[in-house]
């Protein structure tokens, strides 16, 4: 169980689950309020009740993330650069307005509230209090850091390139949240794999265009 009364992830896979059963209903002919429509992420802040923090708030960004939709990572990206400027700072994380009413399309919406069920199952079920000190109060700025550099590998355009970056990401708000060193230290090695995944893309359009500049204008013999 989570030290923080406010975090309650059985509760919060309880909500998600419910809200994606009822956009189910509402795509298979039956009437539910706002079915038509999917979530927007205002809504699904709100679903987790009192617990909207920084690293929650993080965590769903991350999640919207890995679909594969052009811009949307780039978008997510300036709101997760905006909280690493905050992290560790105990009140509510205030949501954009305009961050807010972006609405997902149904499918989408039902894929992410089952997989954020899905993982606040998990956090109850696995995740516990280890390696505390990962999370000690003077690790705020490295961490704060850390959140920097994914959102910027988040940020850069490459393909499939939001995926590692923004598990680990979610790895590390889990850890954070309910104080898991060993989901910070994953959120570490996801990172690592992430940069170095990023860095062989960059290396190999580099090395293309240099290749294609050559071909263009050969070198004076």
């Amino acid at each position: 169980m989570s030290p923080n009364p406010d975090i309650c992830p059985r509760t919060w896979a309880q909500r998600c689950r419910a809200w994606g059963q009822g956009l189910g209903a509402a795509g298979a002919g039956a009437a539910v309020p706002g079915g038509a429509q999917g979530i927007s992420i205002a809504e699904l802040v709100d679903l987790h009740g009192r617990g909207g923090s920084r690293p929650l708030l993080l965590m769903l960004l991350a999640c919207l993330c890995l679909p594969p939709i052009m811009g949307l990572g780039t978008a997510m990206s300036l709101a997760m650069f905006a909280i690493a400027w905050q992290w560790g700072h105990p009140s509510a994380a205030p949501l954009p307005q305009r961050l807010g009413r972006a609405r997902l399309n149904p499918a989408w919406s039902r894929r992410t509230l089952h997989a954020l069920a899905w993982l606040h199952d998990c956090a109850a079920t696995w995740i516990r209090p280890r390696l505390t000190w990962l999370s000690h109060r003077a690790s705020h700025t490295w961490w704060a850091l850390w959140i920097v550099w994914m959102a910027l590998l988040i940020f850069i355009p490459l393909p499939l390139g939001n995926i590692l970056p923004g598990l680990g990401l979610i790895a590390l708000c889990l850890g954070w949240m309910h104080r898991d060193g060993l989901m910070l230290l994953l959120s570490l090695l996801l990172g690592a794999i992430g940069t170095a995944y990023a860095s062989g893309i960059v290396a190999v359009a580099v090395l293309a265009a240099w290749r294609a500049f050559g071909a263009v204008y050969p070198p004076l013999a």
